[in-house]
């Protein structure tokens, strides 16, 4: 048995008869995808503390890991990133945060000049995502994405066919990237697709032909009761668009089985009828079905929110008989269970219903950027300059989706960014003004988007670790494993772990005639090792490979937060071990950059995969039988000006900006 599942054992059958239940009755299907998971990483016992300075939640807050029922989490997983976004030259303009920022008088008028040139794509970016105006094929960017999600506690990408459109070869890289990392024994996400507008009954028969008829991946498809789940319009006749769709064509239709009598088909109405009305029978039978659309109170002629098998991707919270609905009238049923709601971190630009919209106070007043004036965020209960970054209508949605607890909830979105501006004539309103001669439907800017996925600047990943605090709500977590004891021996000890095969290097395309190259990733961390004597801390980190040569700077860098206080350091890190020196953190530059002065020479050694540290308990001041204090790996990390630089680029151990946590009792 592994060491920390092991420690993690021991916690729980030392804690109080009340938690004890919680662990003697796990999940089934949480029980095999246990077994089945070859190099588990515990990011449910990481800690961090987000750029708006909220701290995640442990188990002595959330509770341990949840196992009365199931409770999976779904996120809109984007794929329309297409290689034909490539089209045109540098440098890309078509960003509304830029524009806006250039001459915020565009917002006033579709024509004015800072609105052009814009992409081939024919869309605009909200703003600048984390790794840049990447390509949906990107593995680079797809084996991040995967990374951070599957850290988060998320379940399965629900995959967008809403338009008709399928992305094969984007879906292709996606899946052998989740191939490839569970294949290292990594949890991954599963998937299921998302079918909707124009002819969703086609596009079943596509996806089920090429994918599911075959078993393709079948070790990623998603489940619910027993079968592959498939979201679907319920019916196809009706949907978002003006046209109607009585037949659609039938994608097994073969013209020579309709008079060719040694055809294998001759006959049957499943191949020799050119068009159809409804899904058939092979496809009822297959897929575990919910329908799926916008959550308005009325659709298609009847109560279309919270009734049974009607999953929602938002709430239509614009609309007062959906206001007035509880939380729980709100959230689906199947067979008589609450089973999904709808989490997203705003509304669609055109409602006027953004991030820091609140029931009772609306969207706040707009300043000359479309974004919101100071404003009350309840989390922190005070009144601060950029309320988009806080999330606050997300944490609504969030706090009444847990008052619910369903079994599905379902997170809108991770990695949209773009929507197309549209011209009108005769004029709208748009963003409260009248008159407007353009208006964006899905995403806008900062405060009007529905994207969880991380932003280049501004609040940076504040969503995605608001995402990351909120799962954890809703599943609860495992234990932070406690030591006890001197150091003996290295075997046997708590082993913290880290994600495998994430220092892949990036080329690939962007949009707009933009390459992305990154090729920073060098040594591969997965697991390091804390042992404690009376005079020392001990640190053995372990590599895939054998380490590089050693350098003086960007080289195995340790940070330790020696007091657990963020405030304190550099983004709470007091310490740093690089080229063999305990250095201190004596001030914060502009740049936000630390200067890093030095303390001691400490021992360190290299033995090929191995790196070892010795430091003095006395000068951590981690002295005493009991201590705790945080600690990160990073390896040639992009920049140390915040925790993003060492999210991008090197490795990181752990990820992003999380942190392990040794906590050790000399008993």
């Amino acid at each position: 048995m592994n060491h920390l599942l092991s420690t993690m054992l021991s916690a729980v059958l030392c804690a109080p008869a009340a938690t004890l239940t919680l662990t003697l009755a796990p999940d089934t299907a949480a029980a095999q995808d246990q077994q089945a998971l070859g190099w588990d990483i515990y990011p449910d016992t990481w800690v961090a503390t987000d750029g708006a300075g909220r701290t995640l939640p442990t188990s002595s807050e959330v509770g341990l890991t949840k196992s009365d029922k199931k409770r999976d989490v779904g996120i809109f997983y984007v794929t329309w990133h297409t290689a034909n976004c490539h089209q045109g030259n540098p440098p890309y303009h078509a960003d509304v945060t830029k524009i806006l920022e250039g001459d915020p008088s565009a917002r006033l008028d579709g024509t004015n000049p800072h609105w052009s040139p814009w992409s081939a794509a024919g869309s605009y970016h909200w703003g600048e995502p984390e790794m840049g105006y990447f390509l949906s094929a990107d593995p680079y960017v797809i084996r991040h994405d995967v990374s951070a999600l599957s850290d988060a506690g998320v379940d399965v990408l629900i995959l967008d066919v809403t338009n008709s459109v399928r992305y094969w070869e984007e879906w292709e890289a996606l899946f052998k990237v989740l191939e490839d990392m569970k294949s290292q024994g990594q949890k991954v996400p599963k998937f299921c697709f998302w079918v909707f507008n124009g002819i969703p009954i086609y596009c079943t028969q596509e996806i089920y032909d090429r994918l599911y008829r075959t078993g393709r991946y079948k070790d990623l498809w998603y489940y619910r009761d027993g079968k592959p789940l498939l979201l679907y319009n319920a019916t196809p006749k009706w949907d978002s668009t003006p046209e109607r769709h009585p037949l659609t064509d039938n994608y097994l239709y073969d013209a020579d089985a309709v008079s060719n009598k040694s055809n294998p088909h001759y006959g049957d109405t499943l191949y020799t009828r050119k068009q159809i009305s409804y899904y058939p029978k092979y496809i009822l039978d297959f897929f575990s079905l919910r329908n799926m659309w916008w959550g308005y109170y009325n659709w298609g002629g009847s109560r279309f929110i919270g009734k049974e098998g009607n999953w929602s991707f938002g709430l239509d919270l614009g609309d007062p008989n959906v206001q007035k609905l509880s939380p729980r009238e709100r959230t689906s049923t199947w067979k008589g269970e609450l089973e999904e709601i709808a989490v997203t971190p705003a509304q669609h630009p055109v409602s006027m219903i953004g991030k820091s919209w609140r029931i009772g106070t609306g969207e706040p007043k707009l300043n000359e950027y479309d974004l919101p004036v100071p404003t009350f965020v309840p989390s922190l209960g005070k009144t601060l300059s950029r309320p988009t970054a806080y999330g606050i209508y997300y944490q609504d949605r969030w706090d009444e989706a847990l008052s619910v607890d369903p079994s599905f909830i379902y997170l809108n979105d991770w990695n949209e960014w773009t929507a197309g501006k549209y011209a009108q004539n005769p004029t709208v309103t748009f963003m409260g003004r009248k008159g407007s001669n353009y208006f964006f439907v899905d995403q806008y800017n900062e405060e009007f988007n529905r994207t969880i996925g991380p932003m280049k600047d501004g609040y940076t990943d504040n969503y995605y670790m608001q995402t990351v605090e909120n799962i954890r709500r809703y599943k609860g977590v495992r234990p932070i494993p406690v030591n006890h004891g001197y150091f003996t021996a290295w075997e046997g000890m708590t082993e913290y772990r880290d994600t495998r095969g994430d220092i892949v290097h990036r080329d690939y395309d962007g949009y707009s005639g933009l390459h992305y190259t990154d090729s920073l990733g060098r040594n591969d961390i997965l697991v390091s090792r804390v042992g404690v004597t009376r005079k020392s801390l001990l640190f053995r980190v372990t590599t895939a490979a054998p380490l590089t040569p050693q350098q003086k700077t960007g080289w195995m860098l340790l940070f330790i937060d020696a007091d657990n206080d963020h405030s304190t350091g550099w983004n709470g890190y007091d310490f740093l071990v690089e080229g063999g020196q305990l250095k201190a953190c004596s001030s914060i530059l502009p740049d936000s950059s630390a200067v890093w002065k030095p303390v001691a020479d400490v021992s360190t050694r290299v033995e090929g995969s191995d790196y070892y540290i010795e430091l003095p308990r006395k000068l951590l001041k981690l002295t005493g039988k009991h201590i705790t204090f945080d600690f990160k790996w990073a390896d040639n990390p992009r920049d140390l000006k915040s925790p993003i630089g060492l999210a991008l680029g090197g490795d990181a151990a752990p990820n992003r900006r999380f942190n392990y946590r040794f906590i050790w009792d000399a008993r």
